[in-house]
């Protein structure tokens, strides 16, 4: 690396070509400072500040990353904010920004008060936004430049990132600006708020922090991304998370499964939403098949444990109390029992003919395709093919578990017929089996990535056909069909649109398609799919939390020493962490053993470690009594958002009890554990 000055405030870095350029300016009681001399070492930079103090670098290279770690040395009192300004030599090429969880695509797509490049043109973040601290990406067609910081140790020096024209400002004390994105409906304008700054005493203060740069030749946006996340990580320490020995962990998510059972009055049973919400309990008030409570999944995981016995006492009285309610023996089958009630509740969500509407209002008692908060409430009456595809995948397994166990269930297959003939006379002639449909199996909205659901609910269904059944020839040309449009998707980048409370880019949407082509892959061995599944798989990336973010002590989460490291979050709209990443190790481990690439393994892994956080136990039920027993957050709030747009929410607070997170989890580790039980031990 040779270090040359380029200006009184600036040097440039090269290795054989430039690689970055350094601008060394603090603000001093509003006033923005400079340097009165810089000086130059074989790998350090020092800029003198005259009485204020001076900067000084220490750079050296891991691998193709450019390790900087930066002292401030403060010496006069006063308010500050110090800045650490990159930029590259972009060839006055138009540059692209990518933020990691944040920004993607200028965030074009969609319906809601998110931020945009339709809103302003520049913006400014805070680091806690990020899957890694300020860390942004340019590019321009030939090179991608990106930073990235680690994360602030106290609230004073949470810092913030902004881009310029050729590069980022990183700002400490951070702000937001021109608006602070503060829950699903509170886009705050900021623009008249005075910038923060640190207040140093007569003493002065010595300030440390280091930063991660990178410039590499062009790759994909979303490629170079994941390339620097496996050179960061390499010189990250190997810290993991404090949870819950795993026999533990299974044994409460699977006492509140059985604790959000609930009998419909007609000798039938149903998941709850969630419970004990306090004052936003009214959301939660209905059910359904698929999505955000996923009662047929929770079916399949009930019949496929129902031989399992239990050792907590906290599983034994839930079996009881399960029992009681259904009049049932505490007996073997017990789960597989109601497991069938379940299933038979759900064979009322039929409209007609292949037409499923899945969501069921408890205080209205009506049908309908999403009935939960979202951004289209003109799609209530129609059919949701996302909801479909779940619903009707987990009916096939569901069907097949409780015929082994001598219960078979032929309505639940013949169900899933009739849906998958709606949908394969519904397929759009470009092959997506769109988002929302009319119960005459005409498009109400063909955007996203809902469809990929259809494609893996007939991968599941395939196998279970004979050959001379006509419904398996045309299952498989729609598969085909729909891996030519949803792999289109995937190559263009279009990962939007896939959940329903939302309209937005979504971690989800990627899952999706990974899941789809996976499943696809498992039954025909087809190297394209793989290659498709790796660009899902790449944009996934992202969304999985890459440092500790900075926590308040005095917050929920702080208290209880929380690490969002390996956590998710959830889209561009949504600006919180939740637990599908166990979800996502799964895929990820199946992708890794097909193709060997072992980033995804590592990815995996981080996230397994983070899902074991935060669940409720016999002796600490997360403010809860012990109804609660194995309940985890949906919505852990670590920076300044909320979904309800509740103000005292946020930074450190976690609430929503949900069915769909005890569902996925706990189905996940199953399947993690019956095909990769490596990953699972200490």
């Amino acid at each position: 690396m040779h270090i040359l000055k380029s200006s009184s405030e600036k040097v440039e870095l090269h290795t054989d070509e430039s690689f970055c350029l350094l601008a060394y300016t603090l603000t001093f009681e509003g006033k923005r400072r400079t340097p009165s001399s810089l000086s130059i070492g074989e790998d350090s930079i020092t800029a003198d500040i005259g009485a204020l103090g001076a900067i000084e670098d220490h750079i050296r290279m891991e691998g193709d990353l450019l390790v900087l770690h930066r002292t401030w040395n403060l010496r006069q009192e006063g308010s500050y904010r110090l800045q650490a300004a990159f930029s590259y030599d972009d060839q006055e090429l138009e540059n692209k920004l990518f933020i990691p969880a944040l920004w993607y695509q200028d965030n074009s797509k969609g319906k809601g008060c998110f931020p945009s490049a339709e809103r302003s043109a520049n913006w400014s973040f805070l680091e806690t936004r990020m899957s890694i601290p300020c860390c942004a990406q340019l590019s321009n067609g030939k090179r991608l430049f990106t930073c990235a910081s680690e994360p602030a140790q106290e609230q004073r020096f949470v810092a913030s990132v902004a881009t310029e024209r050729h590069g980022m400002i990183i700002s400490i004390p951070g702000s937001e600006w021109p608006y602070s994105y503060q829950g699903k409906q509170s886009l705050v304008d900021t623009s008249a708020l005075a910038l923060p700054c640190l207040a140093i005493p007569s003493e002065g203060m010595v300030y440390t922090r280091t930063f991660y740069l990178s410039n590499q030749k062009e790759e994909s946006s979303l490629e170079a991304y994941c390339l620097f996340v496996e050179q960061l990580n390499a010189l990250m320490p190997t810290d993991k998370p404090a949870g819950l020995d795993w026999t533990l962990w299974f044994e409460y998510k699977l006492t509140r499964l059985i604790n959000l059972v609930q009998d419909d009055g007609k000798g039938l049973a149903y998941l709850l939403m969630g419970d004990g919400n306090k004052e936003v309990q009214d959301v939660y008030a209905f059910t359904s098949a698929s999505f955000l409570v996923k009662s047929l999944q929770g079916a399949y995981e009930l019949a496929s444990l129902t031989n399992y016995r239990a050792q907590t006492k906290a599983l034994l009285k839930a079996r009881e109390k399960l029992a009681s309610k259904f009049m049932l023996p505490d007996d073997q089958l017990l789960l597989a029992e109601t497991a069938k009630r379940i299933g038979d509740f759900f064979l009322q969500a039929e409209r007609s003919d292949g037409v499923f509407q899945d969501n069921y209002d408890l205080v209205r008692d009506i049908w309908g395709g999403y009935l939960g908060i979202g951004e289209h409430p003109e799609f209530k009456s129609m059919v949701n093919s996302r909801c479909n595809g779940e619903a009707m995948k987990q009916y096939v397994l569901l069907a097949l578990t409780l015929r082994k166990l001598g219960m078979e269930e032929g309505s639940y297959l013949s169900l899933a017929r009739r849906v998958a003939r709606f949908y394969c006379e519904a397929q759009l002639s470009s092959g997506s089996f769109g988002r929302w449909w009319t119960e005459k199996g005409k498009p109400g909205d063909i955007q996203g990535t809902n469809g990929a659901y259809i494609g893996s609910f007939f991968c599941t269904l395939i196998p279970l056909l004979s050959d001379e059944d006509p419904l398996k020839a045309d299952l498989q040309s729609a598969v085909h069909q729909a891996y030519s449009f949803y792999s289109e998707l995937a190559y263009e980048g279009a990962f939007y649109g896939d959940t329903l409370d939302a309209d937005s880019c979504d971690k989800e949407a990627g899952v999706a398609l990974l899941s789809f082509f996976l499943d696809l892959y498992h039954l025909e061995h087809d190297k394209r799919l793989l290659q498709s599944a790796k660009l899902a798989a790449q944009f996934i990336v992202q969304w999985i939390w890459q440092c500790n973010s900075f926590l308040p002590e005095d917050s929920m989460l702080g208290q209880r020493t929380f690490r969002t490291r390996g956590m998710t979050s959830v889209s561009v709209a949504h600006h919180h962490l939740d637990f599908y990443g166990m979800a996502i190790a799964y895929e990820f481990l199946r992708y890794a053993a097909w193709t060997g690439e072992t980033l995804y393994e590592r990815q995996a892994k981080l996230m397994i470690q983070a899902c074991r956080q935060l669940v409720a136990t016999e002796t600490d039920q997360l403010g809860r009594d012990e109804d609660y027993i194995g309940w985890q957050p949906e919505q852990l709030n670590h920076t300044a958002w909320e979904y309800f747009n509740r103000s005292h929410a946020m930074q450190g607070y976690y609430d929503i009890d949900i069915a769909w997170v005890t569902v996925l989890t706990l189905g996940s580790y199953q399947s993690i554990l019956e095909e990769f039980p490596s990953m699972l031990e200490e």
